[in-house]
């Protein structure tokens, strides 16, 4: 990753991003989304470890706080209910201080959700192509079991057929999600690094650039912080 893989999203003002507010206050968080796959979860939890900051996963504290995995509450109820439920614990996280947020890859395309995320600080948009996300949900079915809008893929009987059908898939949905990622204050073109190795080049990039909250965020560190 090179600075050319941090850059401000297109917007008609052109605004520099701005830096997080200092640690503890509001403003003072760092939240990742982007499309399933694009390690978000993995990322923010190193990024989070090596700020000293907090880390929220909003699909982990949904299940937690209903019992159940996301997964079976689609099945159950359907992407209806769950996105309301989605909706609830976003609001939750306003009074949120000093944490690294990962939410789900369908969260910003509210309109509130999207505005109170980005009122906790700095957004990251995680933008792998889809030929990468595909490849690396694949190496891992449990992993594309676990996501009802591509569970079905598995159906397919060669991986080659599942890889090109999962791959046209997420296209498809990072298109209709577009408008919604490109909102983030700040984008990352990463395909090939590790969780580990991008989160601290983002750490580095976001701190050459002074985007990260100032001074010390005595927040301890929780892999499995929920709200």
């Amino acid at each position: 990753m090179t600075l050319d893989d941090v850059i401000p999203p297109s917007t008609e003002s052109h605004e520099a991003p701005q830096p997080a507010a200092p640690a503890g206050q509001a403003g003072s968080c760092i939240v990742l989304w982007g499309a399933m796959g694009s390690g978000k979860s993995s990322v923010g939890w190193y990024l989070a470890k090596s700020l000293g900051l907090g880390f929220l996963d909003l699909d982990d504290a949904i299940e937690r706080k209903e019992k159940k995995p996301v997964a079976t509450i689609f099945a159950e109820k359907g992407e209806e209910h769950f996105r309301a439920v989605e909706a609830a614990a976003v609001q939750r996280l306003k009074q949120l201080r000093s944490h690294v947020v990962a939410v789900g890859g369908g969260t910003v395309e509210g309109e509130k959700n999207a505005a109170l995320l980005d009122s906790l600080g700095i957004t990251i948009w995680l933008n792998p192509p889809p030929a990468e996300l595909a490849r690396r949900l694949l190496a891992d079915p449990a992993e594309v079991k676990k996501r009802p809008l591509l569970a079905d893929v598995l159906d397919e009987a060669t991986q080659p057929e599942r890889l090109k059908i999962l791959t046209e898939r997420l296209s498809t949905l990072v298109g209709n999600r577009l408008g919604a990622y490109k909102r983030a204050k700040v984008v990352i073109n990463d395909a090939f690094s590790t969780p580990e190795l991008a989160a601290r080049l983002i750490r580095d990039l976001l701190q050459k650039d002074g985007l990260l909250p100032a001074g010390n965020p005595r927040s301890s560190f929780d892999r499995w912080q929920i709200m």
